[in-house]
């Protein structure tokens, strides 16, 4: 009964703070006793790392954008809901990313999704991101200045993390 009454507070926590979440956020694992605890802050220190990482290559740090947190997490909900890592998936109600950020209603001019699977920490997640060629020129190509992140566990406990870039289209 507490992780049930943990998860109802992480879930409220994280819509507050995302403005967007949808409402199968999935933040702790039902019964898995060795599942991270994903937290909020799991995706603010994402964000963190993400940016230090830019600053690094110097360039400027991205923005945290609730539209992209919200399309980040649509797609990290339904990797976790049937278990599976890609960037299209073919059965779910939002399969590609473009449907994604429709849902989202974030209007792009460019936009890059990275997505993970297992990693136990935010360090983890970025870090392996780093060390991908493909992941690692989206976090550091200066296109992109917005930046959504999304978190969610399978019944098993796995992990599953969606970084969503957007450059918002030209008003």
């Amino acid at each position: 009964m507490a992780s049930l009454t943990r998860r109802r507070a992480a879930r409220v926590v994280l819509a507050a703070v995302l403005c967007l979440t949808p409402t199968s956020v999935r933040v702790f694992a039902a019964d898995a006793a060795d599942a991270p605890r994903l937290t909020v802050a799991t995706v603010s220190t994402v964000l963190e790392l993400t940016n230090a990482e830019r600053s690094r290559a110097g360039l400027p740090p991205l923005r945290e954008n609730p539209r992209l947190a919200y399309a980040a997490q649509l797609q990290s909900d339904q990797m976790g809901s049937i278990s599976q890592l890609d960037h299209v998936l073919q059965k779910a109600p939002y399969p590609r990313p473009a449907d994604r950020l429709a849902a989202a209603r974030y209007s792009w001019q460019a936009y890059a999704e990275n997505v993970a699977m297992g990693q136990r920490s935010a360090a983890e997640v970025v870090s392996a991101w780093m060390n991908s060629p493909s992941h690692r020129a989206n976090i550091l190509n200066p296109v992109y200045t917005e930046l959504g992140v999304g978190v969610a566990t399978d019944e098993a406990g796995r992990p599953y993390y969606a970084q969503v870039f957007g450059r918002p289209a030209s008003s």
